[in-house]
């Protein structure tokens, strides 16, 4: 059964926390940057921050209350006003559980 054009493999869970954004501009300089987490699923995580990132680099992401520490690359990246939406794909064996205690996000 279709659910409406959801294609995701896992379900995002609300993750509205801070977060670090780590990666390396055009130029090859370390940046990072605070980041407010949007959701998070198994596979994937969404954020609002500062400023945009090329498509397909690999950023650094970091949530100590989530317990998420690893590398995704960057699917999509959106300007919303004067922030950016970001998604990344996890990668290099990195994966995220939820809590029993969290909830799906809408």
């Amino acid at each position: 059964m279709h659910d409406g054009g959801n294609i995701r493999r896992h379900a995002r869970f609300d993750g509205r926390t801070v977060a670090q954004v780590v990666w390396q501009d055009r130029l090859g300089r370390d940046k990072w940057a605070k980041a407010m987490l949007l959701d998070v699923s198994e596979s994937g995580a969404r954020f609002e921050m500062p400023e945009p990132l090329e498509l397909r680099s690999v950023v650094g992401l970091t949530s100590q209350p989530l317990r998420l520490n690893g590398q995704g690359t960057v699917r999509f990246c959106k300007r919303e006003g004067n922030k950016y939406i970001v998604g990344v794909e996890f990668v290099g064996g990195c994966s995220w559980k939820p809590r029993t205690d969290q909830t799906v996000a809408g």
